[in-house]
Protein backbone atom coordinates (compact mmCIF):
# COMPACT_ATOMS: atom_id res chain seq x y z
CA UNK A 1 0.00 0.00 0.00
CA UNK A 2 1.35 3.41 -0.91
CA UNK A 3 1.90 6.00 1.79
CA UNK A 4 -0.62 8.23 -0.01
CA UNK A 5 -3.35 5.59 0.48
CA UNK A 6 -2.14 4.57 3.92
CA UNK A 7 -2.22 8.00 5.62
CA UNK A 8 -6.01 8.47 5.52
CA UNK A 9 -6.48 4.91 6.82
CA UNK A 10 -4.08 5.54 9.70
CA UNK A 11 -6.10 8.63 10.65
CA UNK A 12 -9.37 6.69 10.53
CA UNK A 13 -7.94 3.87 12.65
CA UNK A 14 -6.69 6.34 15.25
CA UNK A 15 -10.26 7.67 15.66
CA UNK A 16 -11.51 4.22 16.66
CA UNK A 17 -11.34 3.94 20.46
CA UNK A 18 -10.22 0.30 20.30
CA UNK A 19 -7.08 1.27 18.34
CA UNK A 20 -6.42 4.62 19.98
CA UNK A 21 -2.85 5.25 21.06
CA UNK A 22 -1.27 2.40 19.10
CA UNK A 23 0.96 4.69 17.09
CA UNK A 24 1.70 4.52 13.39
CA UNK A 25 3.82 1.35 13.29
CA UNK A 26 1.45 -0.79 15.37
CA UNK A 27 -1.56 0.52 13.44
CA UNK A 28 0.22 -0.47 10.21
CA UNK A 29 0.45 -4.02 11.57
CA UNK A 30 -3.33 -4.08 11.99
CA UNK A 31 -3.88 -2.56 8.55
CA UNK A 32 -1.74 -5.31 7.01
CA UNK A 33 -4.07 -8.01 8.33
CA UNK A 34 -7.14 -6.09 7.12
CA UNK A 35 -8.99 -6.56 3.85
CA UNK A 36 -10.96 -4.09 1.76
CA UNK A 37 -14.56 -4.84 0.90
CA UNK A 38 -17.18 -3.11 -1.20
CA UNK A 39 -20.81 -3.50 -0.15
CA UNK A 40 -23.71 -2.64 -2.42
CA UNK A 41 -26.62 -0.62 -1.09
CA UNK A 42 -29.06 -3.01 0.59
CA UNK A 43 -26.45 -5.70 1.25
CA UNK A 44 -26.56 -7.26 4.72
CA UNK A 45 -23.10 -7.29 6.30
CA UNK A 46 -24.07 -9.22 9.41
CA UNK A 47 -27.24 -10.51 11.04
CA UNK A 48 -28.30 -10.18 14.65
CA UNK A 49 -27.71 -13.42 16.55
CA UNK A 50 -24.88 -14.61 14.27
CA UNK A 51 -21.42 -15.21 15.62
CA UNK A 52 -18.94 -12.35 15.40
CA UNK A 53 -16.30 -13.42 12.90
CA UNK A 54 -15.13 -9.99 11.78
CA UNK A 55 -15.32 -6.29 12.45
CA UNK A 56 -15.77 -3.53 9.92
CA UNK A 57 -14.49 0.01 9.64
CA UNK A 58 -16.71 2.10 7.38
CA UNK A 59 -14.49 4.10 5.02
CA UNK A 60 -17.20 5.58 2.80
CA UNK A 61 -20.94 5.22 2.41
CA UNK A 62 -23.47 4.64 5.15
CA UNK A 63 -24.68 1.65 7.17
CA UNK A 64 -27.92 1.07 9.01
CA UNK A 65 -28.37 -0.92 12.22
CA UNK A 66 -31.65 -2.84 12.52
CA UNK A 67 -33.35 -4.88 15.24
CA UNK A 68 -35.18 -8.20 14.80
CA UNK A 69 -38.35 -6.37 13.74
CA UNK A 70 -36.40 -4.58 10.96
CA UNK A 71 -36.71 -1.23 12.74
CA UNK A 72 -33.70 0.99 12.10
CA UNK A 73 -31.95 1.74 15.37
CA UNK A 74 -28.97 3.75 14.17
CA UNK A 75 -27.07 5.08 11.19
CA UNK A 76 -23.34 4.56 10.90
CA UNK A 77 -21.23 7.11 9.06
CA UNK A 78 -17.63 6.87 7.80
CA UNK A 79 -14.74 6.32 10.22
CA UNK A 80 -16.96 4.30 12.53
CA UNK A 81 -16.29 0.72 13.61
CA UNK A 82 -18.90 -2.04 13.58
CA UNK A 83 -18.56 -5.22 15.59
CA UNK A 84 -15.41 -4.35 17.53
CA UNK A 85 -16.74 -5.67 20.84
CA UNK A 86 -17.83 -8.93 19.25
CA UNK A 87 -14.35 -9.31 17.81
CA UNK A 88 -12.98 -9.31 21.35
CA UNK A 89 -15.74 -11.13 23.23
CA UNK A 90 -16.96 -13.54 20.58
CA UNK A 91 -20.55 -12.70 21.57
CA UNK A 92 -23.24 -13.01 18.89
CA UNK A 93 -24.16 -9.90 16.92
CA UNK A 94 -26.70 -7.77 18.75
CA UNK A 95 -28.26 -6.35 15.57
CA UNK A 96 -28.32 -6.62 11.79
CA UNK A 97 -26.15 -4.20 9.83
CA UNK A 98 -26.98 -3.30 6.23
CA UNK A 99 -25.30 -1.01 3.71
CA UNK A 100 -27.73 1.85 3.08
CA UNK A 101 -25.79 2.95 -0.01
CA UNK A 102 -22.77 1.54 -1.82
CA UNK A 103 -20.07 1.50 0.85
CA UNK A 104 -16.38 0.76 1.23
CA UNK A 105 -15.17 -1.05 4.31
CA UNK A 106 -12.03 -2.25 5.96
CA UNK A 107 -12.57 -5.77 7.33
CA UNK A 108 -10.62 -7.34 10.18
CA UNK A 109 -11.23 -11.09 10.52
CA UNK A 110 -11.41 -12.53 14.02
CA UNK A 111 -8.93 -15.33 13.23
CA UNK A 112 -6.26 -12.89 12.04
CA UNK A 113 -6.98 -10.51 14.92
CA UNK A 114 -6.75 -13.29 17.53
CA UNK A 115 -3.46 -14.47 16.03
CA UNK A 116 -2.10 -10.91 16.26
CA UNK A 117 -3.26 -10.56 19.88
CA UNK A 118 -1.41 -13.77 20.81
CA UNK A 119 1.79 -12.77 19.03
CA UNK A 120 2.10 -9.06 19.88
CA UNK A 121 1.86 -8.23 23.58
CA UNK A 122 2.13 -4.46 23.12
CA UNK A 123 -0.74 -4.26 20.67
CA UNK A 124 -2.74 -6.71 22.76
CA UNK A 125 -2.37 -4.74 26.00
CA UNK A 126 -3.22 -1.41 24.33
CA UNK A 127 -6.28 -2.81 22.55
CA UNK A 128 -7.61 -4.55 25.66
CA UNK A 129 -7.03 -1.45 27.81
CA UNK A 130 -8.96 0.60 25.26
CA UNK A 131 -11.78 -1.94 25.17
CA UNK A 132 -12.03 -1.90 28.98
CA UNK A 133 -12.19 1.90 28.97
CA UNK A 134 -14.87 1.86 26.27
CA UNK A 135 -16.94 -0.70 28.15
CA UNK A 136 -16.56 1.24 31.41
CA UNK A 137 -17.75 4.38 29.63
CA UNK A 138 -20.75 2.56 28.18
CA UNK A 139 -21.59 1.13 31.60
CA UNK A 140 -21.46 4.62 33.12
CA UNK A 141 -23.71 5.99 30.36
CA UNK A 142 -26.13 3.14 30.96
CA UNK A 143 -26.21 3.85 34.70
CA UNK A 144 -26.87 7.55 34.05
CA UNK A 145 -29.71 6.72 31.66
CA UNK A 146 -31.17 4.33 34.22
CA UNK A 147 -31.00 7.01 36.94
CA UNK A 148 -32.73 9.48 34.62
CA UNK A 149 -35.41 6.91 33.75
CA UNK A 150 -35.91 6.12 37.44
CA UNK A 151 -36.32 9.84 38.16
CA UNK A 152 -38.85 10.23 35.36
CA UNK A 153 -40.77 7.19 36.58
CA UNK A 154 -40.86 8.54 40.14
CA UNK A 155 -42.06 11.90 38.83
CA UNK A 156 -44.77 10.19 36.78
CA UNK A 157 -45.86 8.10 39.77
CA UNK A 158 -46.10 11.24 41.92
CA UNK A 159 -48.26 12.97 39.28
CA UNK A 160 -50.46 9.89 38.99
CA UNK A 161 -50.90 9.80 42.77
CA UNK A 162 -51.83 13.48 42.74
CA UNK A 163 -54.46 12.90 40.03
CA UNK A 164 -55.83 9.87 41.91
CA UNK A 165 -56.13 12.02 45.06
CA UNK A 166 -57.99 14.68 43.07
CA UNK A 167 -60.38 12.04 41.68
CA UNK A 168 -60.98 10.67 45.19
CA UNK A 169 -61.68 14.19 46.47
CA UNK A 170 -64.09 14.83 43.60
CA UNK A 171 -65.95 11.60 44.37
CA UNK A 172 -66.20 12.52 48.03
CA UNK A 173 -67.65 15.88 47.04
CA UNK A 174 -70.23 14.19 44.82
CA UNK A 175 -68.87 14.92 41.38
Amino acid sequence: MTEEKEQPLLKVMDKIPMFSGLGTEKTRVILKLSEFRNAEGGEVLCKGGEGSREMFVLLSGQLGVFNEEHVQLATIDPAAPVGEMGLITGQPRSATVRAMVDSNLLVIKKTAFDRLMRSNGEICSTVYRNVIQTMAGRLQESKEKQRAADGERAEGEAKLEEVMDQIATMREEGF
